[in-house]
């Protein structure tokens, strides 16, 4: 088939060269210029394992190209996904008006009857709302809604190795059209779910709110941890052991960021509130997010309290590991909290630092290394979970720093090895550890240290 893929953005590039991979001739269009110029000579402007490599063949076997020419692609192109940014908007909603103008074009550009598939994140009712604006367009477009689900460092797995594909869809020319574009993964076997598409783009804020209510239920249970001496990850484990519960986004660590789940709940809590039901459930979700994040600023700002200059070296600025995304990353919170308390922060990522550079400007200093940001500090506040940090030798950690405390905001390093280095080692929702001490340890499970 023939496809056109309006946007260049993550959702777009990831979508497009997986698309083109499953056998189809995509065309990527964006308005910017330079990003599409980029592309063309295999320059790729975010990270994501695989996509450059990936991009590189199928731009080589002729199924993908990139492009500025709407009109063209359209023309060209039997079915048109719209993959463009959703942000959030100043009342708390979703801003859908570069989604309305992409949807509006291909409209009044289409030359023939065309099938238009919303890959963007939207509010539930949005497809009804962009049938309505084209209701009057020269050729029928067939409104069809098919939500991504994919996660950032693992995006082309998630798209060719899929949980689920949802199609989202009022009619059955709807759906037929999305079961030819992704027959290639039916045949597979894996599992199709059509609904309409309310439901799917339902599906899609339900699915991430769902996820960032788990990360915010376990953050909470870890303040409480932290106060009376229980091990957040002990009890992960024990309730995660439970078929009912299962463990899968019960980790507890400085809170979440990303373009979604932010954005996804703020949104479900505007609509909620629009239509006079009080989100009750919902609204909770990034209070207690936000609440993470200064906690655990404040606490390195109590190890700090009386020291002259203090220094800290902050690892890590994606939000997660695996990507140079930085949209509301815990690290901007917590580094922004440092700064106003007088603290001076150097802050290394191995992907993030150009993103992070144009957030946080000359707040903080950005490292070349880790080992340049940890020289001199006075304490180390781990942030991401890179395997680079993981399997740092603490003593030469130790022996760099000026002072002596390590902040793990992902419970991710070996508690022994930090404070056989003669450091302090302070968790989230785990007693702090002082030089030398350990843990213990759990019987029959393989835990964090």
């Amino acid at each position: 088939m023939n496809i056109a893929v309006i946007g260049c953005g993550y959702v777009g590039l990831v979508s497009g060269v997986c698309l083109a991979a499953l056998g189809h001739h995509v065309i990527a269009i964006d308005v910017d210029e330079a990003r599409v110029k980029s592309l063309r000579e295999g320059i790729v402007p975010i990270y994501e394992p695989g996509l450059s490599e990936m991009i590189r063949a199928e731009v080589a076997n002729g199924r993908l190209k990139f492009g500025t020419d709407l009109e063209k692609a359209v023309h060209a192109s039997e079915t048109v996904f719209v993959a463009v940014g959703t942000p959030p908007a100043k009342d708390g909603g979703a801003d859908l008006s570069m989604l309305f103008t992409a949807c509006e074009q291909v409209g009044v550009l289409a030359d023939e009857p065309k099938t238009l598939v919303i890959k963007s994140t939207v509010p539930p009712g949005t497809g009804l709302r962009v049938a309505k604006l084209l209701g009057k367009a020269k050729h029928h477009i067939e409104i069809v809604n098919n939500p991504e689900f994919l996660r950032e460092g693992t995006a082309i797995q998630d798209f060719m190795q899929p949980d689920r594909i949802v199609f989202g869809a009022n009619s059955q020319k709807g759906i037929g059209v999305l079961r030819e574009i992704y027959q290639p993964l039916i045949d597979k076997g894996f599992a199709i779910f059509s609904m309409s598409r309310e439901s799917a783009e339902l599906t899609k804020f339900a699915a991430n709110a769902m996820l960032a209510l788990r990360i915010s239920f376990i953050n909470e249970l870890s303040q409480l941890a932290q106060n009376v001496g229980a091990d957040i990850e002990s009890v992960r484990i024990g309730i995660g052991a439970d078929s009912r519960i299962g463990p899968s986004f019960l980790k507890a660590g400085v809170g979440y960021g990303g373009s979604c789940f932010p954005k996804d709940v703020a949104a479900l809590v505007y609509q909620m509130k629009c239509i006079g039901i009080e989100p009750l459930l919902l609204s909770g979700i990034e209070a207690v997010n936000w609440r993470q994040k200064i906690t655990y600023a404040k606490r390195i700002l109590a190890a700090l309290d009386k020291v002259d200059t203090p220094h800290v070296a902050l690892w890590g600025l994606a939000f997660k590991s695996d990507t140079d995304d930085v949209r509301e990353s815990p690290a901007f919170e917590i580094a922004k909290a440092l700064v106003e308390n007088g603290v001076t922060v150097s802050a290394y990522d191995p992907q993030a630092i150009e993103t992070a550079r144009k957030v946080l400007g000359t707040k903080v200093k950005f490292c070349r290394t880790l080992e340049e940001a940890t020289r001199g500090a006075d304490a180390v506040a781990l942030v991401t979970d890179w395997p680079e940090f993981i399997s740092q030798d603490y003593k030469k950690i130790a022996a760099l720093m000026r002072g002596k405390h390590i902040f793990d905001g992902r419970n991710c390093l070996a508690s022994g090895k930090v404070t056989a280095a003669g450091l302090f080692y302070h968790a989230v929702g785990r007693p702090e550890l002082k030089p030398g001490e350990g843990r213990q340890g759990s019987i029959g499970v393989v835990n964090a240290g």
